[in-house]
């Protein structure tokens, strides 16, 4: 993303509106469009959400029941996502933050933690690995937290790291390790460039490999010739 939503703010500053948006966005940038996501995050935030819900989203989700939330009406409604199953999971998560973290979203990521205690945290309340990586990524990159990261290994960082080295995309297990090895100190520097490069060069269907910059180094370029 070209802004998180959440820099300029030391942990200590950080308004809790802004981190429920933040963390609200990043967790349904589901198996979707990013730019789409974060939209119809900020829709359902902003047009939906009185001032104090915003301040207690957490607790105003689990305030209707599970069964109500997931149903079709709500569903259509909020409109955080194309699909059930990532409007349907928001319900437990936000449970977890009310039961385990206050209903307070920055709890997750408090003064002193590290990147392996948020990542945990984040997987703890059902964010996912995947995505617990970016947001991980996020704070670090605004300050919230430091140490190292690993790269959010989605279909164009495992496709880019893939064809790079094998020829062929990389299951995300793999394509994490790959980021490691290049870069041990601190594998989310590669994430965006990754992104990037998977995005506008190294697309599924019609790569452009002359226009991009690993293309002498790209075992699939050197497999498919222009």
């Amino acid at each position: 993303m070209d802004t998180w939503g959440i820099e300029g703010y030391s942990d200590k500053e950080l308004p809790v509106e802004t981190a429920n948006l933040f963390l609200l966005r990043c967790l349904i940038d589901y198996q979707c469009n990013s730019t789409d996501a974060w939209r119809r995050g900020e829709d359902y935030f902003n047009k939906i959400l009185s001032s104090d819900q915003q301040r207690e989203i957490w607790k105003t989700i689990c305030e209707t029941s599970q069964e109500e939330w997931n149903s079709e009406a709500n569903f259509q409604k909020c409109n955080l996502h194309r699909w059930h199953r990532a409007h349907n999971r928001l319900w437990p998560i936000a449970d977890c933050i009310c039961r385990y973290f206050e209903g307070d979203a920055r709890s997750i990521w408090k003064e002193g933690s590290t990147t392996f205690d948020v990542l945990c945290r984040l997987q703890y309340i059902g964010a996912g690995e995947q995505l617990s990586r970016m947001i991980v990524g996020a704070l670090k990159d605004c300050g919230q937290i430091s140490g190292r990261g690993d790269v959010k290994a989605d279909i164009h960082v495992c496709r880019v790291l893939g064809r790079v080295f094998y020829g062929e995309e990389a299951m995300p297990g793999a394509a994490l390790k790959l980021a490691r090895d290049l870069f041990p100190d601190d594998p989310w520097q590669l994430d965006g460039p990754l992104w990037n490069l998977g995005q506008n060069n190294c697309s599924d269907k019609s790569p452009q490999c002359a226009g991009c910059y690993l293309n002498s180094n790209c075992t699939y370029a050197q497999e498919h010739p222009i």
